[in-house]
This record gives C-alpha cells, sequence and structure tokens, in this order.
C-alpha cells in the first residue's frame, strides 16, 4: 500500500493560470506570489497593494491563521469559509 501512495504524487504540478487586466500571472499559492506567464522577472506578492488588488479579482484567498493559500469560486463571495489545513475562518472575499 505505501508503494501506491509514492506513486500518486510523482511529477511537477502545474500552477494556476489566472488573468488579470491582459496579463496573465501563475498563481504560486506556496510562494504567495503571482508570475507573469510570458516574463517570470515580472512578479507580484500577494500581501502587495497590487497583489491584493489581483487576489480579490481572482478569489485568492489566504487563512489569517495558518497562511495557507487557495483559490476560491466567487460564488462563494458572500459564504463563511474555512480553512482546509486548521479549520479557521476566512474572511468573504468582498471583504478583503
Amino acid at each position: 500500500m505505501d508503494k501506491l501512495k509514492e506513486k500518486a504524487f510523482t511529477g511537477p504540478r502545474a500552477l494556476p493560470v489566472v488573468q488579470y487586466g491582459p496579463i496573465k500571472y501563475f498563481a504560486d499559492l506556496r510562494l504567495k506570489e503571482f508570475r507573469d506567464v510570458k516574463d517570470f522577472s515580472n512578479s507580484v506578492r500577494f500581501d502587495s497593494e497590487k497583489g491584493r488588488q489581483i487576489c480579490i479579482q481572482t478569489g485568492v484567498v489566504s487563512c489569517p491563521s495558518c497562511g495557507m493559500s487557495a483559490i476560491v469560486s466567487m460564488a462563494f463571495e458572500n459564504e463563511t469559509l474555512r480553512c482546509m489545513r486548521c479549520f479557521a475562518l476566512i474572511e468573504p472575499l468582498c471583504g478583503e
């Protein structure tokens, strides 16, 4: 059974792509930054002013307790959300 678990997580993982204006960004939830798909040197941290704007528009939320980030559908913008890791409350997207 352990061999099955090892094989389940092998290989590279694809980063989600979000669009803000005319620019497409990779959303690196682990490093908490957006990186331009065409120019990797153009990156935007989630905690910068522009990064917060992109997060709100694209549905990226971060847990205030443990820092885990996730992309949440805009259909849940007025719902009470909980972190998948620590179950802490996360503010609605419209409140960020």
